[in-house]
């Protein structure tokens, strides 16, 4: 049988947490000379750890996005106060007057990065150039070079998290691959040590490479009552499978399905049901390499 494939860091965590308890499990029964329990619980460490920073790193950027939209709020509140102070001397309505502040074609300040460190630049050069139009500590040339550093260094704080985010993305998918690589030459030596079909394959997580397929859902379910407590059941036949499982349900009593046959067949009689009950019945397929999905759920009501 194939062994699952591992595309996710998850799942890689989870194969060799199985194969550490099945080193455990299965003790002395088994060597493993180029995968050393001290080496695997390295790899697997460096990969949790590798997978936390590139997380944190993550969680830091989202800490200056937010900064950043605090200084955008200011730097429009900085712009919409300078623009309101100048409407005393221009006038409520845009006119070409406005261009010295930024302003293009209306009064509306902008919400865009590059438009506002633009209205910014012209806003401290007018200023600078006119500093009986400033108004107190607010409307000043010094005011609005404070925010357009404030808002470049916020700016430059989240290109700058972006490479570390790449970098730490980078040793996250490195150490996955070192992890990948550790389980499937934990693999490659349980092969020259364990049958095919050996029953330790489950022990540290792994199919056994000499079982089959598992078999395909069932499909085709049929339920008749044949009786007050009896019910015939068929379906069609599921690829690879070599026998079947019956499994019911008694609504109100069984907190689950439990098996009450194996037939080899495709039919199966149902007896001694209890009555007056509601039951659900499924089938599924078995062969050596296990189980598979349940068919379609049958409902069926006894007298």
């Amino acid at each position: 049988m194939k062994q699952k494939q591992i595309f996710t860091v998850a799942a890689a965590t989870d194969a060799v947490e199985l194969i550490l308890g099945g080193i455990t499990q299965v003790g002395a029964g088994v060597s493993l000379p180029h995968n050393a329990t001290a080496d695997i619980n390295t790899d697997l460490v460096n990969q949790i750890m590798a997978c936390g920073n590139h997380e944190q790193a993550k969680q830091i950027k989202a800490t200056l996005r937010n900064a950043l939209l605090a200084v955008l709020k200011e730097v429009q509140g900085q712009i919409r106060a300078t623009r309101d102070v100048s409407k005393l001397n221009w006038g409520n309505e845009y006119s070409e007057l406005f261009t010295a502040l930024g302003f293009q074609g209306s009064l509306q300040v902008p919400e865009g990065i590059e438009e506002l460190k633009r209205m910014l630049q012209a806003i401290i050069a007018h200023l600078t150039a006119n500093p009986t139009q400033e108004v107190g500590t607010l409307v000043t040339a010094a005011r609005a070079q404070t925010l357009l550093t404030a808002l470049l260094a916020a700016q430059n704080a989240i290109v700058a998290q972006d490479v570390t985010i790449s970098t730490l993305m980078n040793v996250r998918d490195e150490k996955f691959e070192t992890l990948r690589k550790r389980i499937s030459g934990v693999y490659q030596e349980l092969r020259l040590q364990l049958d095919p079909l050996d029953e330790r394959w489950g022990n540290f997580g792994f199919y056994k490479p000499g079982a089959d397929e598992t078999p395909d859902q069932v499909t085709g379910l049929k339920v008749t009552l044949i009786g007050p407590t009896a019910a015939a059941t068929k379906w069609e036949a599921s690829v690879r499978a070599s026998y079947y499982r019956v499994y019911i349900r008694v609504i109100g009593v069984d907190a689950d399905y439990r098996a009450i046959g194996s037939p080899a067949d495709l039919d199966f009689t149902i007896e001694n049901l209890p009555a007056n009950a509601s039951i659900d019945v499924v089938v599924t397929a078995v062969n050596n390499g296990g189980e598979g999905a349940r068919s379609e759920v049958m409902h069926i009501a006894t007298h």
